[in-house]
């Protein structure tokens, strides 16, 4: 007769509990519906078909002047998953990844909670699940959700350095350094583990090799998921990160600016490090949507509170819970100065519930009051989450349903574009012999005739024989039509057909498109 194990008992119940975590992600996202969005109609779905069928360069501009470039890698699986299983079951595997996040969220909350066993360790990590900007997310190709695997992936390596030593620190480094490459707005995370890594280890015996694993395992994670895409930006336009900082690349391509999203900065006073406690709760101070979400603000609140006891208690400070927090406030104070965008801190919503419980515990002395005021206090977080819209719709056989009308020479058309209305995920329907030529639009001014995308434009436009069409939503028809004239004041728009698509319904962006003739000279 087997003899149980005493702690095998809750690691099972640990177990069953992260797995239905995961598993309501994916069960929320056949509720929710497909992902509608803005983000998926301008990029998600256009950057992976280019690079997957060589059409950089191809296209100019037809996700607007930043996330034409943007690096297509994570948004690969989701495409070819889309394209072999269909949307549905693609979006099914895409929220069940983004559930996995509870798995480093698990991690975390056992090292920094030791005393309250697994079961309440998965409990804290499936809560920080349920966070309000996580459920609009699950499902949908924003990216977040992912980033925030590599940046609690970071996170847990870090936090078991003193077990582990340099090993956890290399995996840190690597997973921090790849979500970076992935994406860059994951920066405020690389700063966040760089100062604890400084604050732990720089007056340390073998200080100095542990920064140099930390910085040459991130440059080797950067390098892993982004160094392929900076070569060939680099190789192909002469910016690595292009369009971004072409004031110091100059590359010939795109006017020299930096072209950086202020995001909701511009909006709040200096020195900006207020925005922790107010995002989520104070409508439209680091989202377009309205939502409720206690998580960061009182996380944030936490962290502090243990960082301050840390100065006087030496003890505080050797703890994982001490290198946590540290971690979280030197991650959200860059972020509130230079991004002010909520959900690319996703990663600290998530972790607010382990925050808030670990201030408790610390703080209040007397352990069954402390446990009972975390319980209160989740409890009233999870109640008073209220979620943003999403912007879903139905699932079909096929995710952008895109009814192309007929073209009369596709082996020579050209498709300008134009306004600030997301259409690239049509391109992928077109035949691929047609071009799209976007000048007109966020950081892409008609006039434009000396930067290499202008130029590349007028150049098509004139050896198309006649072939020229333009693609725009009705509703911006007054923009669209000023927008050709200033390009070429002897082009007009003729007669139009519609571009009917699958996310043309009420709740996501925009409505329908069409493709009018472009009358002029030939």
């Amino acid at each position: 007769m087997r003899l149980q194990h005493p702690g095998e008992g809750e690691s099972f119940l640990a177990g069953a509990i992260l797995l239905l975590g995961m598993l309501a992600c994916a069960a929320a996202v056949a509720v929710m519906g497909q992902d509608g969005g803005w983000d998926l109609r301008n990029y998600h779905w256009y950057v992976p078909f280019a690079l997957l069928n060589g059409r950089l360069g191809v296209d100019v501009l037809p996700a607007f002047m930043g996330p034409t470039f943007h690096n297509p890698l994570v948004d690969v699986p989701f495409y070819l998953a889309a394209k072999a299983l269909g949307p549905l079951w693609a979006s099914l595997g895409l929220g069940l990844v983004h559930g996995a996040n509870a798995l480093p969220l698990y991690v975390i909350a056992r090292r920094v909670l030791p005393q309250v066993g697994r079961p309440m360790a998965a409990l804290l990590a499936v809560i920080g699940l349920a966070g309000a900007m996580k459920i609009s997310l699950l499902g949908a190709t924003a990216g977040d959700n992912i980033l925030s695997l590599f940046a609690l992936g970071a996170i847990a390596a870090f936090l078991a350095v003193e077990a582990r030593g340099l090993k956890a620190l290399a995996l840190a480094g690597l997973l921090a350094g790849a979500g970076f490459g992935l994406k860059p707005v994951l920066a405020p995370f690389i700063i966040g583990l760089t100062v604890a890594v400084l604050a732990f280890h720089t007056f340390r015996a073998g200080g100095g090799r542990a920064l140099l694993v930390f910085a040459l395992a991130g440059i080797a994670g950067t390098v892993l998921t982004g160094g392929f895409w900076m070569a060939r930006l680099y190789a192909e336009f002469g910016n690595p990160l292009m369009p971004y900082f072409n004031d110091v690349f100059a590359a010939p391509y795109v006017p020299a600016h930096t072209y950086s999203d202020p995001g909701f900065t511009a909006g709040l006073p200096w020195p900006r490090v207020q925005l922790p406690f107010l995002a989520g709760i104070v409508d439209h101070v680091s989202a377009e949507a309205s939502f409720t979400d206690w998580r960061i603000p009182l996380g944030y609140a936490g962290a502090l509170a243990l960082l301050a006891a840390g100065l006087v208690s030496r003890e505080q400070r050797a703890t994982a819970g001490f290198r946590l927090c540290l971690v979280v406030v030197a991650t959200l104070v860059p972020w509130s100065i230079v991004f002010a965008i909520y959900r690319y801190v996703l990663a600290v919503e998530m972790l607010g519930p382990i925050l808030v419980t670990l201030a408790l515990l610390r703080l209040i002395p007397w352990r069954r009051a402390a446990g009972v005021a975390a319980a209160v206090v989740l409890i009233a977080v999870v109640a008073v989450t209220r979620p943003p819209p999403a912007e879903r719709v139905a699932f079909g056989p096929d995710l952008t349903g895109v009814e192309v009308p007929p073209i009369a020479t596709p082996e020579r058309a050209v498709v300008l574009m134009a306004g600030l209305t997301p259409s690239a995920f049509v391109i992928p329907s077109f035949p691929p012999t047609v071009r799209f030529l976007r000048f007109d639009g966020f950081w892409i001014d008609p006039p434009e005739r000396e930067a290499g995308y202008a130029r590349e434009i007028r150049r098509a436009v004139a050896q198309a024989g006649g072939a020229v069409s333009i693609l725009f939503e009705p509703g911006e028809v007054a923009r669209v039509t000023d927008a050709l004239k200033a390009f070429d004041p002897a082009l007009t728009i003729g007669a139009c057909r519609p571009v009917r698509h699958h996310l043309e319904q009420p709740g996501t962006n925009w409505g329908s498109f069409v493709l009018c003739d472009v009358n002029g000279p030939a």
